[in-house]
C-alpha cells in the first residue's frame, strides 16, 4: 500500500504536506477516514487531541496510554474499515493553525525526540511517504493546487485526488490552449478562488450517488476500494464530456437533467477560469489560441 519516493526524487517535486501557516494535510494519516468528517468536528477533535498530548509523558508507556484514551472515547467506525486512522494526528498551532503530526520531532514538547516510531505504520513510512499525487502528477498542476488553498481541511481532501485533479487540468490546458503556469493560479487570485471552488464540490456535491463514502479518498493503489463508474438508474442518460469527473466526485443520476444539471456546474467554473486565462500569453512566448501541444503527463 505504501508509496515511496527517495530523497532526490521528492526535491524535483512540489512539498504538500506542510504548505503555509494554515494549509496542511494529514490525508494519507486517515485524517477523513472518521464517522464526522465535518471540519468544525474534526478540528474540535484535533484540537482536544494535542490539549491532551500537551500533558501526556514523553514515554513509550505513557504515549500508549494516550492512545487508548483517545480511541476509548472517539467513534471507531470508519467509511474506510481497512484505511488507518492516526490517532496521533494534532493540531500545529503557530502563526497559523494546521493538522500535522504529535510524534514528529518538531512538535511541542517533544523537545527533538522523534516518537513517529510508535506509529501504527512507523517511523520510516512516514518520513518517506508521499501521495501518488506526489509521483504522478506535473508540478506545475500542484503548484496551482499549492498556490489557491487557504486551509488544511479542503487542501487535504482535494491534494490526494490525483485522478480528478489530472481530468481537471488536462480539460483547463486544453481549452486554453497552452499549460497552466505559475502565474495563473497565483495566491489570492481569481482563478485560485474558482479553484476552491471546483475543490469545494467535493463537499456539497448533491449528485454524490447512493451509498458513497463521503468526503474521504481511498488513494493507495492497491486495488482496495476502487470507485465504480458513474451510476445512472435510468435508460438513456447520456455519457459526459465530464464522466471522469462524475466519476471521481462519485456522481449517480437519476436523469437526464440531472447530467446536465451537473455538467453546467462544471462548465460554469471551467468558463469562468478560462475567462481569466484566455488573454494571458504563455510564458514561452506563443500566442493565445496557439495550440503548441501539451506537455505528457
Amino acid at each position: 500500500m505504501k508509496e515511496n519516493l527517495t530523497p532526490d526524487a521528492v526535491t524535483h517535486t512540489v512539498y504538500l504536506c506542510q504548505v503555509s501557516p494554515n494549509v496542511s494535510c494529514g490525508a494519507c494519516c486517515g485524517l477523513y477516514n472518521v464517522a464526522d468528517p465535518d471540519p468544525r468536528a474534526l478540528e474540535v477533535m484535533l484540537r482536544r487531541r494535542t490539549q491532551w498530548f500537551a500533558d501526556v509523558p514523553r514515554t513509550v508507556a505513557g504515549i500508549d496510554a494516550f492512545k487508548a484514551r483517545v480511541e476509548g472515547i472517539e467513534p471507531q467506525e470508519r467509511p474506510f474499515p481497512d484505511f488507518h486512522h492516526c490517532p496521533f494526528l494534532g493540531m500545529i498551532e503557530d502563526t497559523g493553525r494546521r493538522v500535522g503530526c504529535l510524534l514528529h520531532p518538531l512538535a511541542p514538547g517533544n523537545h527533538g525526540l522523534d516518537w513517529r516510531g510508535l506509529s501504527y505504520y512507523g517511523g520510516m513510512a512516514c518520513r518517506t511517504y508521499f501521495c501518488p499525487s506526489v509521483r504522478h502528477l506535473p508540478v506545475r498542476w500542484m503548484t496551482a493546487v499549492r498556490q489557491s488553498m487557504d486551509h488544511w481541511y479542503l487542501h487535504g481532501l482535494i491534494v490526494t485526488e490525483r485522478r480528478l485533479l489530472s481530468a481537471f487540468f488536462k480539460e483547463l490546458e486544453n481549452r486554453i490552449g497552452r499549460p497552466v503556469n505559475e502565474s495563473d493560479f497565483s495566491d489570492g487570485s481569481d482563478t485560485a478562488l474558482l479553484f476552491r471552488t471546483f475543490a469545494t464540490l467535493k463537499l456539497n456535491w448533491p449528485f454524490r450517488r447512493k451509498g458513497a463514502p463521503g468526503v474521504c479518498n481511498y488513494f493507495f493503489e492497491d486495488g482496495q476500494y476502487l470507485r465504480p463508474a458513474v451510476g445512472k438508474t435510468a435508460d438513456g442518460i447520456p455519457a459526459s464530456s465530464f464522466e471522469t469527473i462524475f466519476r471521481e466526485l462519485d456522481s449517480g443520476f437519476s436523469s437526464t437533467r440531472e447530467i446536465h444539471d451537473a455538467a453546467e456546474r462544471i462548465e460554469d467554473i471551467f468558463r469562468r477560469i478560462e475567462g481569466f486565462l484566455s488573454a494571458r500569453n504563455p510564458e514561452d512566448g506563443h500566442p493565445v489560441g496557439h495550440k503548441a501541444g501539451m506537455p505528457s503527463t
